[in-house]
């Protein structure tokens, strides 16, 4: 097997009891130090709502952004250093030795999860021992980043979030960003054997630049779903209802249900109503489409049949209906505590409708402003035409004239 981390490809692995076990005292060890010290860790808490609050609050303060990840990072993890760097990070967050327990876990059950890679090298996909284990390894690259300081900033530590290696490191200046690479960032990856995605490396200033983290796209001080993340929800959609699956109308309807249900709940907080609609009417064309097969109906009977109302009665559940709950609880919550705020917060639909208002002044202006120059045409067409007419009418009486002159008797 070649030893570049870039040809190493993703596994999985049954998980047992056991693994399990070990993941739970591991967690227990290292989330209260880490809670200490990162309580927006995604080891701590993973609700994306937190993260989006967090990135509003602090993109003020902090305007400038450096978002990265690692290069095939589960495949990637050496297991030597894994094994090493475990205890040295729980010394350095708790500073307490390690127990017997630990200890036998570190000599026997993780070795043997790890040694069932069949490249000798990397974590399981899947598996929740991996999950902890992937969250505990980039601790000391966390340490590092946030107790940092520069002259530069202030003395101000740098706040940024993470979920497994992506990052979203806040900073103020773009000097922070160069030297957080070379000094701090290059030399640890290397230390732990990993490599900076570089296809994916970006910085720039937050409010001027597209920032994506965690499937949402942060621009201009609002947030949406990142089209990737909605291409991804209609494949499986199509593969839910392709015409070849022969399942019944109710495992489809729980099936499809299933899958708006996770998608809706995670991406409600963004401003996503237009988004749910279009996958809305995307859902129930391909369900009509798959129930007019089941039942073999003509198109022109299932489009009378299969009503948005009778799928709603047979179970179908909405996207946009999730949204709507969430606005109507959100919006009586800010209600209650800062009414003042309703006026100046608006949301992304409100923005392009303005948006939409302007472009139909500007186009109608323009309209006017042809319908004018059409008009100032006409009235000169018109001119020039009775010009023609009264040129003609002299013609004609001059000929009349001459001929009247030339036919008297001499």
């Amino acid at each position: 097997m070649s030893s570049n981390p870039n040809s190493l490809p993703y596994f999985k692995i049954k998980p047992n009891k056991q693994e399990l076990i070990v993941a739970k005292f591991l967690k227990r060890k290292f989330v209260p130090r880490i809670k200490e010290k990162f309580p927006q860790h995604y080891l701590i808490q993973s609700i994306p709502s937190k993260n989006l609050e967090f990135i509003k609050k602090f993109s003020k303060k902090y305007p400038y952004f450096l978002r990265l990840d690692i290069a095939l990072y589960y495949p990637s993890i050496n297991h030597q250093v894994l094994l090493k760097k475990i205890p040295e990070i729980y010394k350095k967050i708790s500073g307490k030795p390690i127990s017997k327990r630990f200890q036998k876990y570190l000599e026997k059950d993780i070795p043997e999860f790890l040694n069932k890679s069949p490249y000798k090298k990397g974590l399981s996909i899947g598996s929740f021992l991996s999950y902890v284990l992937g969250g505990i390894f980039l601790l000391d690259l966390d340490l590092k980043i946030y107790s940092v300081r520069y002259l530069s900033s202030n003395g101000v530590e740098n706040p940024f979030l993470r979920y497994n290696d992506d990052y979203l490191i806040f900073c103020k200046n773009k000097s922070e960003i160069e030297l957080l690479l070379k000094n701090i960032i290059i030399p640890k990856l290397k230390e732990l054997d990993l490599e900076i995605n570089h296809k994916k490396l970006k910085s720039g200033r937050f409010h001027q630049d597209k920032v994506d983290f965690i499937g949402f796209e942060f621009y201009a001080g609002h947030f949406r779903i990142k089209q990737e993340k909605i291409e991804e929800f209609r494949k499986k959609i199509k593969k839910i209802t392709y015409l070849t699956k022969k399942k019944s109308k109710e495992t489809t309807i729980k099936s499809l249900n299933n899958k708006i249900l996770g998608f809706g709940h995670y991406y409600k907080f963004s401003s996503c109503k237009n988004d749910f609609q279009e996958l809305d009417a995307f859902i129930r064309m391909r369900l009509r489409r798959y129930l007019l097969r089941q039942k073999e109906l003509q198109p022109k009977e299932g489009n009378i049949i299969l009503t948005n109302k009778y799928l709603q009665t047979i179970g179908l559940k909405s996207l946009l209906e999730i949204k709507e709950k969430f606005d109507k609880k959100f919006g009586k919550m800010k209600k209650q505590a800062k009414p003042i705020l309703k006026k100046s917060r608006m949301s992304w639909d409100k923005l392009e409708e303005i948006g939409l208002k302007h472009k139909v002044n500007y186009l109608s202006k323009q309209i006017e402003q042809l319908t004018s120059l059409v008009k100032k045409a006409n009235t000169r067409l018109s001119k020039i035409e009775k010009k023609l007419d009264k040129t003609k009418t002299s013609k004609k009486s001059s000929k009349k004239w001459f001929l009247f002159f030339k036919n008297l008797p001499r």
